[in-house]
């Protein structure tokens, strides 16, 4: 395996050794005395901690036992993507997490390493609504990181099988018809009129008691009305699949409207970093293996069409299926395409996500050819981040 020269450490960097690994990180993190660990450094926001103990199994025996005990280590852990690490000096594997806690989601970065004598793991946390702003110094210490044992493990040919492991992605609360839905909008930061009492929008919503039966608004309902009345753009999920389900769900600053295939939707107020969380059960977030396409573009009719679903897809041209298998798998596999669009924009972030294999990113048109890539789980999932939390 070959490796690059580590970093030297820089003006504001500080390098840390443990008897297994180095790396470099800011001088102003602090170190901490932890019990149980083999080191603990503290800096704004981030969390960093490196454990070691002996061990003679394969990285994708290491691996598997990790993505296997994670989610249930913590009550509603979601595994967002999975990938082979090679700048360390060993076989490694980047493993990224959201977990919950009480005052907010955090975001894990846990880089797992094999010696051939010793596992060593190595983990990075931060808040999840700090990730976008973190990214940059956590991937810096990471790209760092350096094995000091003597190395005689081996990267395998064949990679592990990931689990098939994905977040919860279900709303609750009342059903309700399109015109009920839009009875409730139209509620917001308006004196209530009795005559839409009379509707059939407004007895909907008296019966799923969203509204008192003489107009009243309950506190809940009043929540879910806020955004509404403060004229917030939402951020819009559209999704749809080759069988022609479509779906949309809409979020509001702490308000999500739920539209599912049948056309009623479910409304709620959730806080936002539970937002992510549902946006990331509908995109499919979940460990992957992603592997590039050798195509960087395809021609834009085409691929509109494969786009589009339904029972007529074109096939992949033969020429190209045959010098890029792996593009050619993606396209024969299932395809749900989603369409996320923020507030103020107009053009919307497209991402496919293939059955069984992973995802891919559709980006600009240019002269007739449309840019498609193979995209990491994970960073589909910081998309969702920086799209709800910024």
């Amino acid at each position: 395996m070959l490796v690059p020269d580590p970093p030297a450490a820089a003006a504001g960097q500080t390098e840390d050794r443990t008897a297994r690994v180095r790396f470099v990180r800011p001088t102003g993190w602090r170190t901490d005395e932890s019990a149980g660990v083999d080191l603990r450094v503290r800096g704004d926001d981030v969390v960093l901690t490196v454990r070691s103990r002996p061990s003679d199994r394969a990285i994708g025996d290491e691996n598997a036992s990790l993505l296997e005990r994670l989610p249930g280590s913590v009550d509603g852990l979601l595994l967002v993507g999975c990938d082979v690490w090679t700048t360390a000096g060993a076989p490694a594997r980047l493993v990224e997490y959201v977990r919950p806690d009480e005052e907010g989601d955090v975001a894990g970065a846990h880089l797992l390493l094999v010696t051939g004598r010793h596992r060593v793991d190595l983990t990075i946390e931060r808040p999840l609504a700090r990730m976008t702003a973190t990214d940059d110094v956590v991937f810096a210490v990471l790209d760092s990181v350096r094995v000091l044992d003597q190395v005689t493990a081996r990267e395998p040919r064949t990679l592990e099988t990931l689990p098939v492991l994905l977040s919860g992605s279900t709303l609750t609360g009342p059903s309700l018809g399109a015109e009920a839905v839009s009875t409730l909008q139209n509620l917001a930061g308006r004196r209530w009129n009795p005559a839409l009492l009379r509707t059939d929008g407004g007895r909907e919503l008296v019966a799923a008691d969203l509204v008192g039966r003489f107009g009243t608004v309950p506190p809940d309902t009043a929540t879910v009305l806020a955004p509404w009345a403060e004229g917030v753009q939402p951020t819009t999920l559209d999704q749809h699949d080759d069988a022609g389900r479509v779906t949309r769900l809409q979020a509001w600053s702490g308000t999500v409207v739920d539209t599912g295939a049948d056309g009623r939707s479910v409304v709620a107020s959730v806080p936002p970093e539970r937002v992510v969380g549902l946006l990331a059960g509908r995109v499919g977030i979940r460990p992957t293996w992603t592997w590039p396409f050798r195509t960087p573009v395809l021609p834009g009719d085409l691929l509109d069409r494969r786009l589009a679903g339904g029972g007529s897809t074109p096939d992949l041209p033969g020429a190209v299926a045959s010098v890029d298998p792996t593009l050619a798998a993606f396209w024969a596999a299932p395809w749900t395409v989603s369409a996320l669009v923020r507030p103020g924009r107009t053009r919307p972030l497209v991402v496919v996500s293939a059955e069984g294999i992973g995802f891919a990113r559709v980006g600009r048109t240019e002269g007739g050819a449309t840019a498609f890539t193979a995209e990491a789980s994970a960073n589909v999932y910081r998309t969702l981040v920086r799209a709800l939390l910024g």
